[in-house]
């Protein structure tokens, strides 16, 4: 079962193809993702943009609570400590760290492939969302 959910996510995520992510490894409650940092992909000063961070971070995120049941995120709360350039690959890690009845809680973490140092950590929060409410409100 987490195989189709995990499967679901991927297909479904803009960010994860935006970003040409790739799934590393996966399990119910953990994802790894990673991306090379492209042209695109570059800040004014021409390192990794933080969005990019955040995004390969929110898809780690999104995999390992939605292999468990569908959950959306509602809350953040990362330390970006240094970016990386041109060429690296990015590295996020997501493990669901509690799963209550309202709530599932995940520490996150991104690194650089190349030098192996800590780019980003931290905690987020999701709540269940099931899926039968995922078209409400919108017109077809």
């Amino acid at each position: 079962m987490p195989k189709e959910r995990i499967n679901r996510i991927i297909q479904g995520d803009r960010l994860f193809h935006l970003f040409k992510m790739e799934l590393v490894n996966a399990s119910e409650g953990y994802a790894i993702v990673k991306a090379k940092v492209e042209e695109e992909f570059l800040n004014a000063h021409k390192i990794a943009h933080g969005a990019m961070i955040f995004a390969l971070l929110d898809v780690a995120f999104a995999i390992s609570v939605n292999s468990i049941e569908d959950a959306v995120g509602v809350q953040f709360s990362f330390n970006i400590f240094r970016s990386t350039g041109l060429g690296d690959t990015i590295v996020a890690e997501s493990k669901v760290i509690h799963k209550g009845k309202r709530s599932l809680v995940v520490e996150v973490k991104a690194e650089s492939e190349n030098s192996g140092k800590l780019l980003a950590k931290g905690t987020a929060t999701a709540l269940p969302f099931p899926a039968e409410r995922e078209n409400r409100g919108v017109k077809k």
